[in-house]
């Protein structure tokens, strides 16, 4: 949504502010990853809300990624009723970042620290420094780190997941939704589940 005329934009100190609070996100993001573990109640409520092929896609991910996506539902699940489509895309929506691993390509939880404080403090230095050829390098992890959403969307899609959940992974970054009612009120409880976990 586009400010209204009587808006003013953010102050120097607001955008401060709000750098340094995705930076504190990060870090807890961070710390919460180090200690990352699943358990056997895990496992069973991925295998019951997931296909095979979707559960599969789920298994590629290391372990802190499987962590926060469980925690990323059980937030989700904190608001209310979920339906297939939100769990699915719940539990799937960062696995794109596998596609840096399956080439060489070292996107770990040393380095998506680091990546991400980088793009709050830096913006567009990721993107400049990125490469869209899949390689063993640091460059092209941080292109996946960049397009995981619509590369986690294709194989999201290729393992059978419905279009509202694809659609749901593909937009899970998005600052600025667009869509129909349905879509934009389940990418907003996805977006402030992921957010705070």
């Amino acid at each position: 949504m586009a400010p209204s005329a009587s808006s003013s934009p953010p102050t120097v100190t607001g955008r401060i502010a709000h750098r340094w609070s995705r930076v504190r996100y990060r870090l807890k993001q961070f710390w919460l990853g180090v200690g990352a573990s699943l358990n056997l109640q895990d496992w069973a409520t991925v295998h019951a809300l997931l296909s095979p092929a979707q559960y599969a896609l789920f298994e590629r991910m290391p372990v802190d990624a499987q962590d926060h996506s469980l925690r990323v539902l059980a937030t989700v699940q904190a608001q209310g009723r979920v339906g297939p489509d939100l769990a699915a895309a719940a539990l799937l929506h960062d696995v794109g970042k596998v596609a840096a691993r399956e080439q060489g390509a070292y996107l770990g939880l040393w380095l998506r620290g680091p990546m991400i404080l980088a793009e709050a403090l830096l913006p567009g230095l990721l993107d400049y420094l990125a490469d869209a050829r899949p390689s063993a390098s640091v460059r092209y992890a941080l292109y996946v780190q960049q397009h995981h959403a619509a590369i986690g969307a294709q194989w999201a899609q290729e393992a059978g997941s419905t279009p509202l959940t694809c659609w749901l992974i593909e937009h899970h970054q998005d600052k600025q939704q667009s869509g129909t009612a349905e879509q934009c009120a389940l990418l907003a409880r996805l977006q402030a589940a992921d957010g705070a976990n």
